[in-house]
């Protein structure tokens, strides 16, 4: 049996940066903009806190709260993607799923079985995963299936470091997003144009 199923269930970060200091599958307090530097080519999978941040006081999955997470998550996605690397975030797309229906029982937001498995083909698609300084990462089992399933297939997982102004403060700009051109918004025809009438 190999190191990586020696891993346990439960988050034991001490114990994964111990294991794989030095081994290059694990990178600890890396800039975004570094980060940048070696996934541009490929896709990342964004592994952000979700379960614990999603619920009311009482436990039970709360819409808003839902929200909230999804949202901090598409943050990193923006960040990622003004820096020129695709970043796919499982909770921003379970979050805009969920919220189609919020009171429907087709999907159960706290089913973890069922996203565990429902996120296994995104991240095994991915090249790494990426985990930014966002509240709760530690704790988050969700974010330590990822990096436990990432090491365990020999991806690279990418603790983002904290800046000094914050996590959400705005990246530096690696790539020139002014180069690529822009396609303005397409306008809404109005319905006359639409059956060859005028008005």
């Amino acid at each position: 049996m190999s190191m990586h199923h020696r891993l346990p269930m439960d988050p034991d970060w001490p114990q994964l940066c111990a294991r794989y200091a030095g081994s290059g599958l694990l990178q600890r307090d890396v800039a975004l903009i570094d980060a940048a530097q070696v996934l541009r080519s490929g896709l990342a999978y964004l592994a952000t806190p979700y379960t614990q941040l999603s619920l009311d006081d009482g436990g039970r999955w709360c819409p808003s709260s839902s929200s909230l997470a999804a949202d901090a998550a598409a943050a990193w996605c923006s960040r990622f993607a003004q820096t020129g690397v695709t970043a796919v975030s499982p909770v921003v797309q379970a979050d805009a799923m969920l919220q189609r229906d919020p009171w429907s029982d087709a999907l159960d937001p706290l089913d973890e079985t069922f996203w565990s498995v429902w996120c296994r083909p995104l991240l095994s698609r991915c090249d790494a995963v990426v985990i930014p300084p966002l509240p709760g990462w530690e704790q988050s089992l969700g974010v330590w299936t990822a990096a436990r399933a990432a090491v365990t297939r020999q991806t690279r997982v990418i603790l983002i470091a904290a800046e000094p102004e914050g996590p959400q403060s705005p990246a530096p700009v690696a790539f020139a997003p002014s180069a690529v051109r822009r396609v303005p918004r397409r306008q809404p025809v109005p319905e006359y144009h639409q059956r060859g009438v005028t008005p």
